[in-house]
């Protein structure tokens, strides 16, 4: 339990009107600005979204703030959520205790409480300089709340699901991986972090999408070949979340911990292509760096590979390596003992043995275009067969 106190004015609670009697209830006043406790930092984490304070939108409240006395009615203000609440009308104080980080914490104005952060730290701000708070009390969740209030810039999908904690087996999957600090898992995180390169979690759910059973199992029920393609792992992020998530909850970690065994293979399947894809094309009779979208330099660093972050001298659109790790999924097996995934071949071994073969497919693709060659379905067939043939019938 953490107790919190600042000054404020105009101070009033409105009872629920439909739970009368209970617990919740909604405080609101005005807060003298100077007085916001710094400690409220470690409360944020019932914000959907992490706030990047390099936007004009941001620097623009830093700047009412300084600036203007008016600045209680123009900002929209900061929404709380806490455990209990008292005010003295003699001192004007207000108190707020705070409790649980999951449910108890800020939930929308995370911007200005920022900018307030900052300019009271470099003692700028005017006494009499206030904001417009809201305060609630018995909250069970803050995701209803969070999600309505948060509409002057959409709050996404994957910001919500971290509140609800969708993610919590996927992130005990991945913790092991060298590149799981960089994932981000709400709107804008790490965004403050100038050494660190975000990588959406949708795209780490959409490498693992590609080669879930229960989503897009490669086989029919008869035992066939399945003609479906996960190309929407590739075109439709924010689709391939959505069908993430609508799998029942208790199923979909079952799957993720079902896999857990060749996730970390899945990523290092991507690297291998991507930082050997220029050597790969060589062995083919192709060169890939005279391409104008490998933005080939030789004595410059121009990218560096998607998860482990090695220096590069061209890059490789996402579109021409979605294929081919995608066409991998061909090795899966599921153990039927254990039901944990398998792969049907040593992995290392077949990257090196077929890798330069499914590079030069995609080479031989007609399109200039990354994007339309990553969009081919036949594309992705071609390649899938190649995996399957050499993993089982040669």
């Amino acid at each position: 339990m953490v107790t919190l106190k600042f000054e404020a004015k105009s101070f009033k609670k409105m009872d629920e009107p439909i739970n009368k009697g209970g617990e919740k209830a909604k405080y609101v006043c005005y807060a003298r600005a100077n007085t916001i406790p710094f400690e409220l930092n470690d409360w944020m984490k019932t914000n959907p979204r992490e706030q990047k304070m390099t936007t004009n939108v941001a620097k623009n409240i830093k700047d009412s703030l300084k600036e203007n006395e008016n600045f209680h009615e123009l900002n929209r203000g900061i929404v709380l959520s806490v455990d209990k609440v008292t005010y003295d009308n003699k001192s004007g104080i207000v108190e707020i205790q705070l409790d649980d980080p999951d449910v108890h914490g800020n939930i929308d104005g995370g911007h200005t409480l920022r900018a307030i952060f900052e300019l009271n730290q470099q003692q700028i701000i005017e006494e009499e300089r206030y904001v417009f708070l809201e305060i609630f009390t018995g909250i069970d969740s803050p995701v209803e709340l969070a999600s309505a209030r948060n509409t002057s810039v959409q709050v996404d999908l994957k910001s919500i699901e971290e509140l609800q904690k969708s993610f919590d087996v996927l992130k005990d999957v991945m913790k092991d991986l060298k590149f799981a600090y960089r994932i981000a898992y709400k709107m804008n995180e790490h965004c403050n972090d100038d050494d660190i390169n975000p990588i959406d979690v949708r795209e780490i759910i959409a490498l693992i999408s590609m080669f879930s059973q229960a989503i897009y199992p490669f086989k029919n029920t008869d035992g066939t070949l399945s003609d479906q393609q996960p190309i929407q792992c590739y075109t439709g992020k924010e689709a391939t979340l959505k069908r993430f998530v609508k799998i029942e909850k208790t199923d979909r970690e079952q799957m993720l911990n079902d896999m857990k065994d060749i996730i970390p293979d899945i990523f290092k399947i991507w690297e291998y292509i991507e930082t050997n894809f220029a050597e790969l094309s060589q062995k083919t009779g192709k060169r890939y760096t005279s391409r104008k979208y490998s933005k080939y330099n030789e004595k410059e660093i121009v990218s560096k590979s998607a998860f482990e972050e090695k220096e590069m001298h061209y890059i490789v659109p996402k579109g021409m390596i979605y294929p081919i790790v995608g066409a991998f999924r061909a090795l899966v097996k599921i153990n039927p003992q254990t039901n944990q995934y398998e792969w049907a071949k040593n992995i290392d071994l077949m990257l090196k043995k077929i890798s330069s073969k499914l590079v030069g497919i995609v080479l031989d693709e007609k399109s200039d275009n990354p994007d339309v060659i990553g969009k081919n379905i036949n594309l992705w067939s071609n390649l899938f067969k190649e995996v399957y043939i050499e993993g089982y019938l040669i």
